[in-house]
């Protein structure tokens, strides 16, 4: 009933199929139905003739694997091209026989065969508007190997015997027969496999009971390829038990001598559990003391080190809004380069041509540079502003303190002044001379802080944000009318400092 059904499907879709070659040409099929048997992993030929009396060379052939939801072109040849196009799942597996094309033979060769490659596959031919095609229904299968017979193992009286074999397809079937060649009438338990290369192995054993028929055999058939692999064994009484009485006796006492043993075993280790479960809590129980001691320890220091990490923290926050407070007050600084410029005493030798320091000048020695003062001057409240300073090259900058009026070609009588100045790589404040620490820091931009309110003057570090060094203002009793910014004088041939524009930050912003 099946393979009618797969052969009027087969009909209904090849018939759909040339729909548009009944209309421009003559269709000629008479569907004949062939059933080809294929042994796994040989080949197989897939018969195809065409009656015709005169093949042209201008003709086609497609071989098509009709599958349930789709048609797979397993192979097609062109004769105009001379091309052979296959699917991808049998490619290198399937070859046409060439030299036979003229006398109508376009049968499909096709090598190492699957247990998948089974189904109905349909060859059609087309030549001169003319259709040719043949339903071919190919079935699969293997013989495996010759069974073994093994003996397993006693059960009571009798012995169980296990036949094993593998690489059969399709499922084959098991007979245990004794030696007349008539099938055992012992129940027997087959259990059938299919192994990864999708063939199937065979494992079945039975029951041989002491008196019954000695001669075993083992027979497994392929009903498809009709064929019978048989393995045939004979059992020899010794391989039956054979128990006495007094080994009866014997294995009772010394089953109950066991038990007696195995009693005392028991309690006696069940008592020395006991002890050293008790001996294990006390130990725990010292070491999950020392534990809690040692969390403890670990939870103080933990404290303390989060403790100060806190305070770093709050440290450099104090010193960022400090900072962000400073530069709130930032004002535009102007330099005249040609109207006032004066003479400062600083510690260190300067030369006034490199504008650097000798190695060995003296720092607490004064030294005459000269410096541009900023265009106006500042009598009260906080103003800020930054200097963009060289990393290579000595440099002092700061404020000045105006006494009395301007003197005649610009210069102001100066009495006092707040600076910070750099001297071979060291840092120093003009007042005590005070030498600033060293710290991993480019000064590439110096911020400076004109605080008359506190009476102070603040040097930053404009570009990490670190205050360098604070230095306050002795006005006396007598107000000073103004300070003014300056910074050194530099050669025409240097570029001179450049002040550096501020942007005001926004502290809510920041924080």
């Amino acid at each position: 009933m099946g393979s009618q059904f797969q052969w009027l499907t087969a009909l209904h879709v090849l018939t759909f199929q040339h729909i548009p070659c009944l209309i421009t040409g003559q269709f000629v099929s008479s569907l004949p139905y062939t059933s080809v048997t294929g042994i796994i992993g040989e080949g197989v030929v897939l018969p195809c003739h065409v009656a015709a009396e005169h093949i042209p060379e201008m003709f086609s052939v497609q071989w098509i694997f009709n599958e349930q939801l789709e048609k797979i072109t397993v192979s097609r040849y062109d004769g105009k091209s001379k091309k052979e196009i296959q699917d991808e799942r049998y490619r290198g597996r399937t070859e046409f026989f060439h030299s036979e094309f003229r006398a109508g033979n376009m049968s499909l060769h096709l090598r190492n065969v699957k247990n998948s490659d089974k189904g109905s596959y349909t060859c059609v031919v087309s030549f001169d508007n003319q259709y040719h095609d043949v339903l071919i229904e190919l079935e699969v299968a293997a013989r495996g190997g010759v069974p073994s017979i093994f003996l397993r193992s006693h059960v009571k009286q009798g012995i169980s015997l296990t036949c094993h074999t593998e690489g059969w397809f399709p499922e084959p079937q098991v007979i245990w027969l004794d030696g007349r060649g008539q099938i055992r009438k012992e129940l027997s338990t087959t259990k059938i496999m299919m192994m990864p290369a999708g063939l199937y192995s065979v494992a079945t054993s039975m029951n041989l009971e002491q008196g019954s028929d000695m001669e075993v055999s083992c027979m497994i058939v392929n009903n498809l390829l009709n064929t019978t692999s048989e393995s045939r064994v004979l059992i020899s009484d010794v391989f039956f038990p054979s128990i006495s009485k007094w080994l009866v006796v014997f294995l009772v006492i010394l089953c109950l001598s066991m038990v007696l043993i195995s009693s005392t075993f028991c309690k006696l280790r069940s008592n020395h559990k006991k002890t050293v479960k008790s001996i294990r809590g006390k130990m725990a129980m010292e070491e999950e003391k020392e534990q809690l001691k040692s969390m403890l320890e670990r939870e103080k220091t933990t404290n303390k080190t989060a403790k100060s990490i806190l305070r770093e923290r709050f440290d450099q926050l104090n010193a960022e809004l400090d900072f962000w407070e400073s530069q709130s007050h930032a004002v535009p600084i102007t330099m005249n380069p040609d109207g006032q410029a004066l003479e400062l005493q600083v510690p260190g030798a300067l030369d006034p041509k490199s504008n650097t320091t000798s190695e060995s000048a003296d720092l607490s020695a004064p030294s005459t540079v000269r410096i541009l003062v900023g265009q106006g001057g500042f009598a009260a409240g906080k103003h800020y502003w930054e200097v963009e300073v060289p990393q290579q090259q000595d440099w002092v900058l700061g404020v000045v303190e105006e006494k009395g009026k301007h003197a005649a070609g610009g210069i102001l009588p100066m009495e006092d002044y707040w600076a910070l100045h750099r001297s071979q790589g060291e840092l120093v404040s003009s007042k005590a001379d005070v030498r600033i620490e060293k710290k991993l820091l480019d000064y590439s931009v110096i911020g400076v802080l004109l605080d008359l309110e506190e009476r102070q003057v603040k040097f930053y570090e404009a570009v990490q944000m670190v205050l360098l060094v604070t230095i306050p203002i002795s006005l006396g009793k007598e107000v000073a009318k103004r300070f003014y910014p300056f910074v050194p004088k530099r050669e025409s041939t240097l570029k001179p400092f450049v002040l550096h524009p501020v942007r005001i930050p926004s502290v809510l912003e920041k924080l």
